[in-house]
């Protein structure tokens, strides 16, 4: 039997999996930050934080789900509207609501040491290497200065070799790549060494793409598998709103899968359905209908909003 795709709710369009949508009323929402909740911000618009506000108030938890470090969202936890769990490091950290570490999956020494040879005498990327609340470079270039800025924070020093996070672990590495034939070369590499390259960008930085570098199987969708079994939410009851190849992972896993508009064609048609573009106010559409969906599916007629 051909299966015909529910309408969209208002706001939204359908993506490319919109006859496979269920509709399940969200009890977790997953949120990519970079391109999804900010462009060149440090919070979030107002109308995007009293969305989410509205969304907790109808019962469900949200949280961020980001390639960034706990330590560079500060400003939007700061806000006090995100509930969590988040996902930080493309997946590799599940933290609770204030951002404390509750699940670390990280990079050995072995493995650290094969990235830091991949940037070895290049001078068209550079190596980011995040450990604790912090971040090491191999080498300092004026390019990644951008990116810097981006996070609010300065790297902590400089890496050359293993020795030099003396004993401790080391959390995701990000290789800043400066035109996109070398990230995908980057992510060639990677993932020749058995890790997961999640390409990513930001529209704050355009001259830099992103390689972010994790543990084999460590993406955005297990980092957001991870945070919903952490509260007890099963796939079907999670949504996750992105915009970049990054995002993949987590938009083919979840119940509800909402791509921004604008978004690669890959991201639109892993998507049940689509919000407007950034500009547009995407992400306050967004998660406008998926509070109207929390507070309104179980009294409505199936099929309607």
């Amino acid at each position: 039997m051909v299966r015909t795709a529910r309408p969209a709710p208002p706001g939204l369009r359908p993506g490319g999996r919109s006859a496979a949508w269920e509709a399940v009323p969200p009890a977790y929402v997953a949120l990519d930050v970079d391109g999804t909740l900010l462009l060149h911000e440090h919070v979030p618009a107002r109308e995007v934080l009293d969305a989410v506000a509205q969304l907790v108030e109808a019962g469900v938890r949200v949280g961020l789900a980001t390639g960034r470090m706990a330590a560079a969202t500060e400003t939007i936890l700061g806000t006090g509207v995100f509930t969590g769990p988040h996902v930080f490091h493309n997946g590799a950290v599940v933290a609770d609501a204030s951002g404390v570490e509750q699940l670390v999956l990280g990079l050995t020494d072995a493995e650290v040491s094969a990235i830091l040879e991949l940037g070895h005498g290049r001078d068209d990327l550079v190596v980011e290497l995040y450990v604790d609340r912090v971040y090491l470079v191999d080498r300092h270039d004026p390019r990644a200065e951008a990116h810097a800025r981006l996070l609010g924070l300065a790297p902590a020093g400089r890496i050359d070799d293993v020795t030099a996070l003396e004993g401790r672990p080391a959390t995701k590495a990000v290789m800043m790549c400066f035109s996109e034939t070398v990230a995908a070369e980057m992510v060639h590499r990677v993932t020749g060494l058995g890790l997961a390259a999640g390409p990513a960008a930001s529209p704050a930085t355009p001259g830099i793409r992103y390689v972010n570098v994790t543990r084999a199987g460590v993406d955005k969708g297990s980092g957001v598998e991870a945070a919903g079994r952490s509260i007890g939410v099963d796939l079907a009851a999670i949504a996750a709103l992105g915009d970049e190849s990054n995002d993949l992972p987590a938009l083919e896993r979840v119940g509800t899968a909402i791509a921004m508009g604008g978004s690669a064609p890959a991201l639109i048609e892993a998507a049940h359905l689509v919000a407007p573009t950034f500009a547009e106010g995407g992400a306050a559409a967004a998660l406008l209908a998926l509070t109207r969906i929390a507070r309104d599916a179980a009294q409505r007629a199936p099929g309607t909003w």
